[in-house]
């Protein structure tokens, strides 16, 4: 059993990794946590039965009784949480973005190179939802593509969240210096990247990219390879909407990102040949265990076929905290580690070159 220690516990890990980890208790022992909320540490890690909590990141990763470290830290320190972890004899789990700017992303894998007998790995949960993996095994090959369609259309998570659950907050105690610390250190970031004078929409888009796009543009990586370029794109709505076009060679790729107040969750994939179709969605994470299919459609000059496999129920953060336990204690494949992610990064940049040219 993996003796795991979180780091950050607030939405994300409130709804999503900790019941999950519970689920996962022959795996996983919930050894300590950190928060920079004293508020927050102590009600969620009473609730969830955890171990012990820590005055600060750098003590849970010193800790001897932590095997394993989960970085739910805000996205500027991931790639320093990350570092430390791997330095100190860890293993580490990192919640995407793996990190926001490339030069924080490249000390990361020379560290994770350095602790190669450490496993790092990327939390791009949705390349492990069983619909995803079963698709990836009924590809076509590229040659036969003509056509694909990537969308995150979505609502954001509090809509569906409030109806079914509630999650701590801090009550005011964050010691405002690292509050600033955070802010400062994210502007550092973002200015790196897109330049102090970049437009504010530009920013924002930036930053949907690294927290909605990165799922989903990952995801298109794993099918697909990156493309061979960016044929244009536009931002639009303050930075909310972003649509791209992929050259694949024989193919174009379209992706659509939007997000609105309209509730609905639209986030999935549809991959064509000349007579076939791969298609499929993801459900909100924000709702556990919700339903995914896989459909397949086959059609000829007289005859069409649409299957459908599934449901699948078995949730894609399960998967993906179940591959970061077997990579570490059988040699299993680590599909995402943290190199993987300077692609993602070098894309997000094109993506902007393009709506600015």
């Amino acid at each position: 059993m993996l003796k795991l220690g979180l780091i950050g516990l607030g939405e994300v890990a409130q709804l999503i990794h900790l019941p999950i980890l519970q689920r996962l208790g022959e795996l996983y022992q919930l050894a300590g946590a950190f928060d920079p909320s004293p508020s927050v540490a102590a009600a969620i890690s009473k609730r969830w039965n955890i171990a012990k909590t820590f005055d600060s990141a750098e003590a849970l990763i010193a800790s001897p009784d932590i095997d394993a470290v989960l970085v739910l830290s805000p996205d500027a320190y991931h790639g320093r949480h990350a570092r430390a972890g791997l330095a100190a004899g860890k293993h580490v789990l990192i919640e995407k973005p793996c990190c926001l700017a490339p030069d924080d992303l490249a000390e990361l894998t020379k560290v994770a190179a350095a602790h190669a007998d450490r496993v790092a790995m990327v939390g791009y949960m949705r390349r492990f939802a069983p619909a995803f993996v079963e698709a990836k095994k009924r590809l076509p090959s590229k040659g036969d593509i003509t056509y694909v369609r990537v969308r995150d259309v979505i609502c954001e998570g509090p809509w569906y969240f409030r109806q079914t659950d509630g999650v701590v907050v801090p009550q005011g105690d964050i010691p405002e210096p690292l509050l600033a610390e955070g802010r400062e250190l994210r502007t550092s970031m973002l200015d790196a990247v897109l330049g102090r004078e970049a437009p504010a929409d530009i920013k924002t888009a930036y930053t949907v990219m690294t927290g909605l796009s990165s799922h989903s543009l990952s995801a298109m990586r794993d099918l697909l390879g990156s493309p061979h370029r960016v044929i244009a794109a536009e931002i639009k709505q303050g930075g909310t909407q972003i649509t791209a076009l992929f050259d694949y060679g024989n193919f174009t790729a379209i992706y659509e990102c939007m997000i609105g107040d309209v509730v609905r969750f639209e986030a999935g994939f549809e991959i064509n040949t000349r007579w076939n179709r791969i298609a499929f969605e993801y459900p909100t994470p924000y709702i556990r265990n919700m339903p995914m299919m896989l459909e397949l459609q086959n059609s000829s000059e007289d005859d069409n076929t649409i299957t459908r496999l599934g449901p699948f129920h078995r949730d894609p953060f399960e998967a993906e905290l179940r591959a970061f336990h077997a990579a570490i204690t059988e040699g299993g494949e680590n599909r995402t580690p943290p190199m993987e992610s300077m692609a993602d990064l070098a894309l997000f940049t094109d993506i902007i070159k393009a709506a600015c040219r």
